[in-house]
């Protein structure tokens, strides 16, 4: 094993350790208020970033953007293998950029945009200005033609496109991105709405779940559809106002498995990959605890089904 991979493995080990954890999101819904739970935080591995006196919206984004820093950290210690898996999974954050840009194109408030320096996969970060200028943008990236010519149908397809990308190059991650498919895809059987059989969408979310799952019309019988630890998230899940528990035990999962991922990893992409997904879980705890602090205790269920 290189060096490369044996520096990557300590660094992400490093990193994680500074997660909040249960215990800690706890403490911060608990707080009573937003500032209280930006004091606490102070004292966190996300102090440096979330300093008190922040908005909730400008908190939840810092701690997300502090998740960023690390996965481009963690680029720069890692062997091309693992850069390029890094790169992968930065989507996540290209993905909330693209879906900023689609609100200002709307005419909506779009959130600040994330810095992805050389993880970005779309070049030359540009701002376009039409749903055709982002599409341009899209389709010479890798993100693909989205192959929807209305916002909602580009949403649509960039959520499919990431799943795919991180099914088809990180494998170490694969299984979160099937069950990530599989609750943007609950949520369009809920709607009603299924993607057209012949779009990108489809035929990414074919791919990634199959053709039972693509054709299923209630979320009965998508739970049928599903290989059975991807179905599990839609357990006892009877209608659309439960998809919300469907979510909080996917973030739970992947809290749970990647830590376990971490504690049997050496020197390797299932390490540095597991670092990254705890990362990403700690963060949608801190922000729903966030959340919960701002509601001065309301929604704790939320943080209690995700913790």
């Amino acid at each position: 094993m290189s060096a490369g991979w044996v520096a990557a493995q300590v660094r992400s080990r490093s990193l994680a350790s500074h997660c909040v954890g249960p215990a800690g999101a706890r403490e911060l819904a608990g707080a009573g208020s937003l500032d209280a739970a930006l004091a606490i935080l102070a004292t966190s591995s996300y102090g440096e970033r979330v300093p008190p006196g922040l908005n909730l919206a400008a908190s939840e984004h810092e701690v997300f953007a502090g998740v960023l820093w690390n996965l481009r950290v963690l680029a720069g210690w890692s062997p091309a293998l693992g850069a390029s898996r890094l790169r992968t999974l930065a989507g996540v954050f290209e993905l909330m950029n693209l879906r900023s840009d689609l609100a200002r194109i709307e005419g909506h408030e779009s959130p600040a945009l994330f810095e992805l320096g050389s993880l970005a996969s779309v070049s030359n970060r540009v701002a376009p200005s039409t749903l055709g200028e982002l599409r341009d943008v899209l389709r010479r990236s890798p993100w693909g033609d989205p192959g929807a010519l209305d916002a909602t149908g580009v949403r649509i397809a960039m959520q499919f496109a990431l799943a795919r990308r991180i099914v088809d190059d990180v494998p170490e991650a694969g299984q979160w991105a099937q069950t990530y498919a599989a609750l943007v895809l609950s949520r369009l059987v809920k709607e009603d709405r299924p993607p057209d059989a012949d779009s990108t969408s489809a035929a990414n979310a074919r791919a990634i779940l199959g053709n039972r799952a693509l054709s299923a019309t209630s979320l009965g019988e998508l739970h049928g559809a599903l290989p059975r630890d991807i179905a599990s998230i839609l357990e006892g899940v009877k209608g659309p106002d439960d998809l919300w528990l469907a979510e909080a035990r996917w973030r739970t999962r992947l809290w749970d498995e990647a830590l376990e991922m971490l504690r049997r990893g050496g020197a390797g992409p299932e390490t540095v990959v597991a670092a990254v997904a705890l990362q990403f879980a700690d963060a949608w705890r801190v922000r729903t605890a966030l959340e919960v602090a701002a509601r001065a205790g309301r929604g704790i269920e939320v943080l209690d089904a995700v913790a």
